[in-house]
């Protein structure tokens, strides 16, 4: 069994501070497992590892992202593009819903661009998982029509190449110092089915994020709000569970999940509006039930602080370059 690890060992293989969590895990593994180490972990699946000089961890993919450049953007960005060009466009949701009805009605349209564009959809999707929530809401977009691609759809994946193109070292910084856990979530409340965006962090930066479609009918913003509300608390507990294994003072208090909309807030409280929420589903309402017993708590904040915007809409540069500094924990532009 191998096993990496960002903290001196001794040359016996022991881990020099004796009272350290690495430490401990190794006493442990060792009972039952003959383990070799192989120093500090300076990459893991594409992922890049970069200690910093006061202790906090960068991870990036800085090759991984060259590599797909050299597929998709052999040739370098257009002479127009400019270095704070965003990842999407304006219209990109309605280019994904153009796409989808015109499936619905014809059928798919463009066979010929269904492989290169499901190529990309598993390429980028890799980025969004491991090391760029500044990519979630244009892939997650994009990924909607994997079976029914269009023209203007590859449009936007160059977009996003060009984007990558003046941004291939972004990556999430956590801090060395206990920082703790928190959570914002939105919806963008659109006519036919939602965006439910959320974000979880810990150490300062993101640990976890979310950009997807709602499946049901929301018929009021407040209802797409607590459904994109609900989904964050899954994550944020998910998490507690985690953190209370390594460090029982970061659940000791309830955790922070904020919320930009009042009816979500006070839903979250008490069963208020009976007559206007009674439809939603129970399911939808398990923050509730995560407030009840103290786990978590929710915030109001205001639009213009809730990072969860980045998850559900396109924002403007300023907007767009603010809370990717405050997601991903660098310095802003």
């Amino acid at each position: 069994l191998q096993l990496v690890h960002s903290v001196p060992i001794d040359e016996d293989g022991n881990a020099t501070d004796p009272n350290s969590y690495l430490a401990r895990f190794l006493a442990l593994l060792r009972a039952d497992w003959d383990v070799v180490d192989e120093g500090p972990m300076h990459d893991l699946l594409g992922m890049e590892c970069e200690p910093q000089q006061d202790g906090a961890i960068k991870l990036h993919q800085n090759k991984y992202i060259k590599k797909l450049l050299a597929r998709y953007l052999p040739n370098g960005p257009p002479k127009r593009a400019k270095p704070d060009t965003l990842p999407y466009s304006d219209h990109i949701h309605t280019s994904v819903e153009a796409a989808l009805l015109l499936k619905d009605e014809h059928g798919v349209v463009h066979p010929e661009l269904v492989t290169p564009y499901q190529q990309r959809c598993g390429s980028y999707l890799y980025l969004v998982t491991s090391t760029r929530p500044d990519l979630a809401y244009p892939v997650t977009q994009l990924c909607r029509a994997m079976s029914c691609p269009t023209p203007e759809l590859m449009v936007e994946f160059d977009r996003i190449a060009v984007y990558l193109y003046f941004n291939p070292d972004i990556g999430i910084t956590y801090d060395a110092a206990p920082r703790p856990l928190e959570a914002f979530a939105d919806a963008s409340w659109e006519t036919r089915f939602s965006t439910s965006g959320w974000v979880v962090l810990w150490q300062g930066a993101a640990i976890s994020w979310g950009s997807r479609k709602q499946d049901c009918v929301a018929l009021s913003s407040c209802e797409a709000e607590i459904v994109a509300l609900s989904e964050c608390s899954k994550d944020v507990i998910y998490y507690r569970k985690k953190l209370s294994g390594i460090d029982s003072s970061y659940v000791s208090a309830p955790t922070n999940a904020s919320t930009d909309n009042k009816g979500a807030h006070d839903l979250s409280y008490n069963p208020e509006f009976h007559r206007r929420t009674k439809h939603i589903e129970r399911r939808h309402f398990y923050v509730r039930d995560m407030v009840e017993t103290l786990q978590l708590q929710v915030p109001f904040v205001p639009t213009d602080d809730n990072i969860a915007d980045f998850f559900t809409k396109p924002l403007d540069k300023k907007k767009f370059q603010t809370f990717r500094a405050k997601l991903m924990n660098e310095t802003p532009v």
